[in-house]
């Protein structure tokens, strides 16, 4: 499987075997910790600080401090009063808000209804998969199946994305004459991703692009440019081939956590599926 194509322009990859890409950022939930005790809810229900009367939690303080955490803050007293502080502030100003009737708007009240809603599903799918996590004979399946979708070249390309046929032949016979492509995507590509680069993407499997762009670049050599356009749904490239090498893949345990994340949101997406066809919709 490819060490890396998430970074692949847009427009250029066929979607599919997402989650072999090195640098893939999605990540399957996290399981759910076990219930809150009743000394813990107790706790947490207790004030952290009051202002003006109204009471801001432990619970509050709790979420802003785990906030601070993940970003690799430690918990220190300082931190604790800066908190604080923030507490503080906010709810100076939340109040303050009240005063003027700002919440009974109903579109902000849509909006914390929403919020809400969004929260109760993040912890519903954390739930979920704590019940049901993904087993290990589903992910080797996955990984076998991602397998069998790849090809057995990777390659490299350079291309300059336009809107229409006729720029893109212009700028062929520009190359052609002597300009390089590099030089000529930054002002001239419409993918953002890679004109600053001289139109040059990272390695990618052939079974992952876009099939117009697969079959342009088998026949071309190393460094050889496509003597016509090639279209695509994204537009019309003129696209040269770099390099070629035999595909790269992962190992089975390298490969684990995409599999982790494939594997769980088809577990979520199924529990989903079955809740929608239950409810009743008017």
């Amino acid at each position: 499987m490819p060490t890396s194509t998430s970074r692949l322009p847009r427009g250029l990859l066929l979607c599919c075997a997402l989650a072999f890409a090195a640098n893939a950022q999605a990540k399957a939930p996290k399981p759910a910790k076990n219930p809150e005790t009743e000394e813990t809810k107790s706790l947490l229900a207790q004030p952290f600080v009051t202002v003006n009367g109204e009471a801001q939690s432990n619970a509050r303080a709790e979420i802003l401090l785990r906030e601070q955490r993940a970003r690799g803050a430690a918990d220190t007293p300082e931190l604790r009063t800066a908190v604080r502080q923030a507490l503080v502030v906010q709810a100076a100003m939340a109040q303050e808000a009240r005063k003027a009737g700002i919440h009974k708007n109903p579109l902000l009240q849509a909006q914390v209804e929403l919020a809400q809603q969004n929260l109760l599903v993040q912890a519903w799918q954390q739930r979920l998969l704590a019940e049901r996590p993904p087993r290990e004979d589903e992910l080797k399946a996955e990984y076998d199946r991602q397998l069998a979708t790849l090809g057995d070249t990777d390659y490299r390309l350079r291309h300059i994305l336009v809107k229409d046929e006729a720029t893109a032949k212009s700028l062929i016979e520009k190359i052609k004459s002597g300009a390089k492509l590099a030089d000529l995507a930054p002002e001239n590509s419409l993918d953002v991703e890679t004109r600053q680069r001289g139109g040059a993407a990272d390695w990618s499997n052939v079974a992952l692009l876009m099939p117009p762009l697969a079959e342009a670049l088998k026949p071309l050599a190393n460094g050889q440019l496509a003597a016509q356009p090639v279209k695509t749904t994204a537009g019309w490239h003129v696209l040269q081939r770099e390099e070629s090498r035999p595909v790269q893949t992962m190992s089975f345990e390298q490969a684990k956590p995409q599999m982790q994340t494939i594997v769980a949101r088809r577990i979520i997406d199924a529990r989903v599926n079955e809740l929608v066809t239950k409810a009743k919709v008017k």
